[in-house]
């Protein structure tokens, strides 16, 4: 009987690291959306009102905003990314609309991209076209992610189209593990699998 109970506790321990790898990367994009919301729900889901419900108010301003997606770039070299990025983009993405907010992921081949001078922002699309929707102009989710010894460490922005002003930020690290190390290759141009649209700074 000891032997089993013995046996099952080695078995538990040995896939806790297992567990715990796989849910880094949902729990740093549950952080970062949820930093996000928190400032979305102070800008727009408006004061107090007693007659309606502070959670009414905020479901009616998530309904308004149009999220579009891009995928991260390496800081450190702006013209790439990898699959963890856009994983985090996915989970981040899946968050958001979990709350309520609408989403939309850009798929033109083209880049939204920073001036590294100056921070503007350039969109490499027709604008009037992004903010001729219904409900509050369309915010573009962009980020940048760095690798260190340790951790990877993604910084997310949610940036009004019209305005290009920065309306919400959010960061979170991802710890490396032998799983996280393989998401971290390179997408090559060519290979297939490299995302149609994102963030690039320049």
């Amino acid at each position: 009987m000891n032997r089993i109970i013995i046996m099952i506790l080695l078995g538990a321990a040995l896939l806790l690291p297992i567990a715990a790898a796989a849910a880094t990367v949902p729990n740093a994009a549950s952080d970062i959306a949820r930093q996000m919301d928190e400032q979305l729900m102070m800008r727009y889901a408006g004061p107090e009102d007693p007659s309606t419900p502070r959670k009414q108010q905020e479901a009616v301003a998530r309904a308004q905003i149009m999220i579009m997606g891009t995928t991260p770039a390496d800081i450190n070299d702006l013209n790439r990314t990898s699959p963890l990025a856009r994983q985090m983009t996915e989970e981040v993405s899946r968050w958001l609309m979990d709350a309520g907010y609408r989403y939309q992921e850009l798929r033109t081949g083209k880049y939204i991209r920073f001036d590294r001078q100056s921070g503007e922002l350039i969109l490499t699309r027709d604008v009037s076209r992004l903010t001729s929707r219904r409900g509050t102009a369309p915010v573009i989710l962009v980020g940048t992610y760095l690798v260190s010894g340790a951790h990877v460490r993604f910084s997310m922005s949610l940036i009004h189209c019209t305005s290009r002003e920065v309306i919400a930020k959010g960061a979170a690290s991802v710890p490396i593990t032998d799983d996280i190390l393989g998401l971290l290759e390179d997408l090559r141009p060519g290979s297939g699998t490299v995302p149609s649209t994102y963030t690039r700074l320049q």
